[in-house]
């Protein structure tokens, strides 16, 4: 009898540390929720007359939603590269026009779409050929999506804001395509009629929902890989280690022997949601050498247009985009020259996980390893 104890042990052990290998891939981010107070994440000024006008902001390269003159708003994260996003424009336009001839609902709900990962030129032409009626606010370097909480898109979340308030509150979330918009339309007026703070107590005690990125191979194969990336810049001494960060970033260090002295290398292995979806999650792996510098690049699991994988000649443009770019510097996403054919949502996500890099190597200084 005690050696089964003793072997249901040894297993819920070897189960657990299999669990906690997985748990390094997910994203430990809170998504926002109903009862939150919303971020005033500052987002650039439209260039447009009718926007500014409709939003009743001027003046200032920068403005916050809570600037808007609106009592409710109605905001969207969206990507335009996203077929779920493209799908809801119709229903949303629809939405808007309800919202506009109502004279209880016109001037005192508002809409607006953040464009998480996209440029001015991309959301000016998906306004175009979409014909959307409401503004359309790019969010290039994903300051606003991080704030909220990375989340899959299409994500709607509806802001109460109040005259005398603080901040305004988050009333309501919904994920996914939505493309009941007469019913939305009444969850809106409903929500006109609740104060922030009936708002805030209703939603107290809601439990937050994060978005679960799960891994797709093991500790011992991700091991593998990053040996071989390592093993690709010089000779690897000695096995490598993880480096147990308060960030929690998946961080694995390693000497090499690279032309006759030794090298410390680092290599961080990235699991992120994509800003869409229809999309598969985004898993690769980058290496650095202490200056920041990257050395390598690995995927493991890259997907474009209709999930399909991406191919060797991918991987190969991709390198060509990123080795040799300093973490320590601006790395800015150019979707027009940095994107992977009908891979733009994936080259995005990629780019923005290297514009990290900055705080990863600080962390690394703290810990002396650099």
């Amino acid at each position: 009898m005690q050696r089964q104890h003793w072997i249901i042990i040894i297993a819920i052990f070897a189960l657990a540390s299999f669990s906690c290998a997985g748990n390094a891939h997910r994203q430990k981010i809170r998504l926002i929720q109903a009862g939150d107070s919303f971020p005033e994440t500052p987002l650039p000024i439209p260039t447009d007359p009718a926007s500014l006008k409709y939003l009743g902001v001027s003046g200032g390269s920068n403005f916050t939603l809570k600037e808007v003159g609106a009592d409710l708003i109605v905001v969207e994260i969206l990507s335009v590269h996203c077929p779920s996003c493209q799908r809801q424009s119709k229903a949303y336009n629809k939405l808007y026009d309800l919202i506009e001839q109502d004279p209880q609902t016109r001037d005192r709900i508002k809409m607006i779409g953040i464009a998480a990962g996209n440029s001015w030129a991309e959301v000016t032409h998906f306004i175009a050929q979409y014909n959307v009626r409401f503004p359309i606010i790019p969010d290039p370097q994903y300051h606003f999506y991080n704030a909220i909480g990375e989340t899959r898109a299409p994500f709607t979340i509806y802001v109460r804001q109040q005259p005398g308030m603080p901040a305004a509150i988050v009333a309501k979330t919904h994920f996914g395509l939505n493309l009941q918009y007469m019913e939305v339309f009444d969850e809106l007026k409903q929500i006109l009629t609740l104060d922030v703070a009936s708002i805030q107590n209703a939603n107290s005690k809601k439990v937050a929902v994060q978005p679960i990125v799960k891994p797709v191979i093991t500790k011992a194969e991700l091991e593998a890989r990053i040996k071989k990336l390592f093993a690709d810049f010089g000779n690897p001494i000695g096995p490598i280690k993880k480096v147990m960060l308060k960030s929690a970033r998946n961080v694995y260090t390693g000497l090499v022997d690279h032309n006759g002295a030794r090298l410390r290398l680092f290599a961080e292995a990235v699991s992120r949601p994509p800003v869409c979806i229809d999309c598969h999650d985004v898993h690769f792996i980058y290496a650095f050498d202490p200056a920041g510098r990257v050395i390598g690049f690995e995927p493991i699991q890259l997907t474009k247009y209709g999930n399909e994988p991406w191919d060797p000649d991918d991987v190969s443009k991709m390198r060509s985009r990123i080795i040799g770019r300093t973490l320590s510097g601006p790395i800015t996403f150019q979707p027009d020259v940095d994107a992977i054919s009908s891979a733009t949502i994936t080259s995005g996500v990629i780019f923005n996980s290297l514009s990290r890099g900055r705080r990863l190597l600080d962390e690394l200084k703290t810990k002396g390893l650099i």
